[in-house]
């Protein structure tokens, strides 16, 4: 028989962001290291930021080292259920916690990119998305790692998937960002792989969802050139 496990704090139903100050913190808590991590991370601190953000993973491992429910991180109701009716399905047992301990995992992969660990990076990512597999964010930057490797035809597969996670269970004070980052994915991987068509409508869906998005404008440039590029060799 399988049980359902849901212990939601408040981060639980919040975007990734860290908006308590570092003083207010308990210091031997992983929220603690995620939030220093994160501000080493933003002062372009690389190395610092990972040593902040080892030191939660490890805090985390420790915390749920015992644990034999299936773990699942979450930043919003709906979220929860999706994962809590994913385990029902499964027949498994599942626990909903907050979202830090895999915002240490994903913030640790986006930060190696700096020194070029693309394989490292993408195994962060996805220890972190078997915590949140709807999580947009950490969906749009496995996709950029294929972009990175110029895998296209992969990273259009991963943006398709942060598209509909974005729609489906972003919070609202993160979904138009969300949803526009992995739009612009998609729309980037289509252009590499040739269909320029369906590229310009998704960088048309990002403009009528923010009529300011400088990239997606010059993204639509470039499909422009690139028409008429062809048609001058034609």
């Amino acid at each position: 028989m399988f049980s359902l496990i849901i212990l939601l704090s408040g981060c639980a139903t919040q975007g990734t962001q860290q908006s308590s100050p570092l003083s207010t913190m308990d210091k031997d808590s992983p929220e603690y290291y995620v939030a220093s991590g994160y501000s080493f991370l933003s002062n372009r601190s690389t190395k610092k930021a990972i040593k902040e953000f080892d030191k939660a993973i490890d805090l985390c491992q420790k915390q749920h080292k015992d644990r034999e429910e299936v773990i699942y991180a979450s930043r919003s109701p709906v979220e929860t259920l999706y994962y809590m009716m994913k385990a029902a399905a499964e027949q498994k047992s599942a626990v909903a916690v907050a979202q830090t301990c895999a915002d240490a995992l994903y913030f640790k992969g986006y930060a190696v990119l700096d020194f070029g660990e693309l394989e490292l990076a993408q195994n962060l990512l996805d220890q972190a998305l078997s915590m949140s597999p709807a999580n947009a964010m950490y969906l749009s930057e496995v996709g950029h790692i294929h972009h990175i490797k110029k895998s296209w035809k992969e990273a259009l597969d991963v943006f398709i998937k942060a598209e509909d996670a974005a729609e489906t269970y972003s919070p609202d004070q993160v979904k138009q960002k969300e949803l526009t980052r992995a739009k612009r994915g998609i729309g980037f991987s289509l252009i590499e792989l040739g269909r320029l068509d369906e590229a310009e409508v998704k960088f048309n869906e990002c403009l009528e969802i923010n009529p300011n998005d400088k990239t997606a404008k010059h993204e639509l440039e470039y499909i422009k050139r690139l028409r008429t590029n062809v048609q001058g060799d034609s």
